[in-house]
């Protein structure tokens, strides 16, 4: 005998004849979710005669979509086939949308729900009011919305079940949505979707490169199981990242709130030797909330004896893109922004001249979601304003005088697959910004001389040494193009600013020297080079000490062996390294404050860093100046 939810139904219908007539609705009628989500609707403008259903994105538009999350539907496609093949004859029909809430993918015959779930139907709260995916991604928590709960007329014969997908940085990245027609029954889908997204969430987790892979759970039997909290650790000892299940048990969305790394040794009370020496069963630890879990470590990598094993979690830097980039302090923007661009977020990179934004970008495509596609730079400062288009666009046989026989691929079909490299991107030619803009938009080409479009997907990096914000300003870079290109901006900053110049030096000498020739810096060339202002940065040392190698007496390279602008620097460099007696007790001062610092803090470099009121680029700097 078929039960029916007849009386709630009737409720849900009477709230509603209340809230359209503007009057007070009984709290009892209705969910205070679907509530909170009704008033929102009205408030953005909805109308409950809208009709959305049929607009959708254009043909145009869609393979850039597509590209966008092609990531994302990777992981997605799988669970959403076995939903279907499961429940795809009880008349469900499933969806995956992305964070803003357009349809990127469905499983289902269209016969049963016409164009509801095609792809590029935008079911954003804000544009389709009150709805289960809608909900989901405005609220971060599953949601089931049936029959007249929805706000708009044309959804009200639907019942929608959608659960948010978390990324292993605790960001909604999209939703999955099942839909069928509403026949007034409760429905019992919500479970298998809700797995369906753990699953999908918990193999972007084991898709990370952490050093250390734990499970944690309150029971431990569950931690060998798909309900278990999964958390990747770098070799440091860092959070890389986690599931939404090790989030909410370890409460991590709380600590990450100060701006710091989170470390194995803020969330729990043990050693990771601890944990290393159990075998991979599980173990029972405090944590930093006052919970107890059990933990188990998944991945451990072989060291050589557990006294290591402690030093390297505690010690080892994080990785960064090369030597050129070793401060300690850009690390957890090098990071962040190889994040966003596995998700194909529009990099742009400024910096002034030769501070090495080309060795980031290509270290940002090495880390990316296509390593293995072609990494294609083109320098927009250096391309003849006549040249630009066949450069980009290619051209077809015969399209002008001295055109190659069948014509060429241009550097947006050379980077498909891959990555594109706009350097210089500020000073591309205003008339030719809207051609790239479309480009960008659509994700297709025309070749000059030809009318057949071509479709191009890549990943896209720019980069300029000029400031953009005063060129949209002045009209010479147009602003829908920067908001295009200006996914995450990274700020390089110039040498003179950086705290691991001494680092730096010593690496491009040991690139430059030959292995029967390695070149030592004499203490006073070294106190030169570390105040010159470098007006050209990385690439002028770099010829700077290329000179004094070829100079050099010895493999020792003297003031005498530098470029004549730098000597020319000298009596002003070599200033402070005539320290008096004075700058010799303020040194020893400072030397104890730091001693001081670290033994009270038990030498946790952090905790020392904020007792001092420095970074921790410049304590590790201080550590190594005074011998500690």
């Amino acid at each position: 005998m078929e039960v029916h939810n007849f009386d709630q139904d009737t409720r849900v219908q009477q709230a509603r004849e209340l809230f359209d007539a503007g009057l007070e609705v009984p709290s009892q009628w209705v969910r205070d979710e679907v509530m909170r989500s009704w008033l929102r609707s009205r408030e953005n403008g909805l109308s409950p005669v809208d009709q959305v259903l049929r607009k959708t994105l254009s043909l145009n538009e869609l393979p850039y979509l597509h590209d966008q999350h092609r990531d994302l539907l990777c992981y997605v496609e799988p669970e959403m086939r076995n939903l279907f093949g499961s429940w795809g004859a009880a008349g469900w029909v499933f969806a995956c949308l992305e964070r803003e809430g357009r349809s990127i993918k469905y499983f289902g015959k269209e016969s049963l729900l016409g164009t509801s779930l095609s792809s590029g139907l935008d079911l954003s709260e804000q544009v389709a009011g009150t709805n289960g995916p809608g909900c989901a991604l405005l609220e971060h928590r599953p949601s089931v919305v049936c029959g007249d709960e929805h706000f708009l007329h044309e959804f009200r014969d639907l019942a929608c079940v959608a659960v948010p997908i978390f990324d292993p940085a605790g960001m909604v990245i999209g939703a999955l949505n099942a839909t069928k027609h509403y026949d007034g029954r409760p429905v019992g889908i919500l479970e298998s979707v809700a797995l369906a997204s753990r699953a999908v969430e918990n193999r972007m987790v084991g898709d990370l490169s952490g050093a250390w892979v734990l499970a944690i759970h309150y029971l431990p039997e569950l931690t060998g199981s798909p309900m278990r909290g999964l958390i990747h650790f770098c070799a440091d000892g860092e959070v890389l990242g986690a599931n939404p299940t090790a989030r909410q048990m370890l409460e991590l969305d709380i600590l990450e709130q100060n701006g710091e790394a989170v470390t194995f040794r803020d969330l729990f009370s043990c050693s990771f030797d601890e944990v290393r020496r159990s075998q991979h069963s599980p173990i029972k630890v405090a944590c930093h909330n006052g919970s107890e879990l059990f933990l188990k470590a998944e991945e451990v990598p072989e060291v050589s004896s557990p006294v290591h094993a402690q030093v390297v979690l505690e010690r080892a830097p994080a990785p960064a893109p090369s030597p050129f980039f070793a401060e300690v302090s850009l690390r957890p923007l090098f990071e962040k922004a190889r994040r966003a661009f596995m998700h194909r977020v529009p990099m742009l990179i400024s910096g002034e001249t030769g501070t090495g934004k080309e060795v980031l970008a290509r270290w940002l495509h090495s880390q990316g979601p296509s390593p293995k596609g072609a990494f294609v730079a083109v320098n927009c400062s250096a391309i003849p304003a006549g040249l630009i288009e066949s450069e980009l666009f290619g051209y077809a046989d015969g399209a002008f005088t001295g055109a190659r026989r069948g014509g060429a691929k241009g550097k947006f079909e050379e980077a498909c697959g891959g990555t594109l490299f706009l350097d210089e991107i500020g000073d591309m030619p205003v008339e030719f910004q809207a051609r790239l803009l479309r480009v960008l938009q659509e994700r297709t080409v025309t070749r000059l001389g030809e009318e057949k479009t071509r479709e191009v997907c890549f990943s896209l990096i720019c980069a300029t040494h000029r400031n953009l914000d005063e060129l949209m300003e002045q009209g010479s870079f147009r602003d829908d193009l920067y908001y295009r290109v200006n996914g995450l901006k990274v700020t390089l900053p110039p040498l003179r600013e950086r705290e691991d110049l001494d680092g730096l030096i010593d690496h491009l000498l040991a690139v430059a020297a030959s292995p029967d020739r390695p070149s030592i810096l004499s203490p006073e060339a070294r106190n030169l080079l570390r105040n010159y202002p470098w007006k050209g940065n990385i690439r002028e040392l770099e010829q700077a000490l290329k000179l004094g190698q070829a100079l050099a007496n010895n493999g020792v390279i003297e003031i005498d062996h530098l470029p004549e602008a730098v000597k020319a620097n000298r009596f002003t460099a070599l200033a402070p390294a005539m320290t008096p007696k004075s700058g010799r007790l303020l040194a020893n001062a400072e030397r104890e404050a730091v001693c001081a610092a670290l033994e009270k803090c038990s030498d946790n470099i952090s905790a020392a860093a904020r007792e001092l009121g420095i970074t921790r680029a410049t304590l590790y700097r201080k550590i190594k100046r005074f011998g500690l």
